[in-house]
């Protein structure tokens, strides 16, 4: 799976001095401090170059707007945290992914999500990155774990994209958006146990649901 293309981050510079790609890293990881701390709206190149601590000229030779720094970020951050796994059964498969996807939404990128949401309607670049970043990897990932289950013979290929399949995530990501209750990985095997692997047995015995 190819990680998504930085709309911005790999642009050359403007001039000065040549790119240190090693600060990168850095950087990123202080654009999420910033962003968990004062919001989209509080963000400024002065305040992720303070918190990197680098000079504001090294965070515009990266890219050029706000929006841009953080679509980076998004991209980069979403292309490290989603993995595939691959444990030789669906039980164990989705296991692992929504224990993956609890981590995610209580890490950086859920922090940056969330401190994101007011901001994404009025924000083109970065819709775009969060479509090409999280929510595209998450469904390329999601897919295949399904596909692979259909492929054992554990399901048959209309599971996949149906209600079923989608009542794995759904319960996780309602709770983290509109609720105050803890996403953890207990509740993700619940939901594994009472909810996905029910109705599947319910569909292959024939039964409504």
């Amino acid at each position: 799976m190819s990680d998504p293309t930085s709309p911005a981050g790999d642009r050359p510079g403007r001039g000065g001095r040549p790119r240190d790609p090693s600060r990168d890293g850095a950087i990123r990881s202080a654009i999420l401090a910033v962003l968990a701390e004062s919001g989209y709206a509080g963000l400024t190149m002065d305040a992720v170059a303070a918190t990197a601590g680098v000079g504001k000229a090294t965070i515009y030779r990266r890219w050029r707007t706000k929006s841009d720094l953080v679509a980076d970020a998004v991209a980069d951050l979403s292309a490290s945290s989603m993995t595939l796994p691959d444990t030789g059964s669906l039980e164990g498969d989705l296991r692992l992914l929504l224990h993956g996807l609890v981590s995610a939404v209580n890490g950086p990128l859920g922090a940056a999500t969330l401190s994101l949401m007011s901001a994404l309607p009025h924000e083109p670049a970065l819709q775009t990155a969060f479509r090409s970043g999280p929510m595209d990897l998450w469904s390329v990932v999601y897919r295949q774990v399904w596909a692979r289950a259909v492929a054992r013979g554990e399901v048959d290929d209309s599971v996949p994209g149906s209600a079923v399949s989608s009542s794995a995530s759904a319960p996780i990501l309602q709770r983290w958006l509109f609720s105050s209750e803890p996403v953890t990985e207990a509740y993700a095997d619940e939901i594994l146990a009472d909810v996905v692997l029910p109705l599947l047995a319910a569909r292959r015995a024939g039964c409504p649901g």
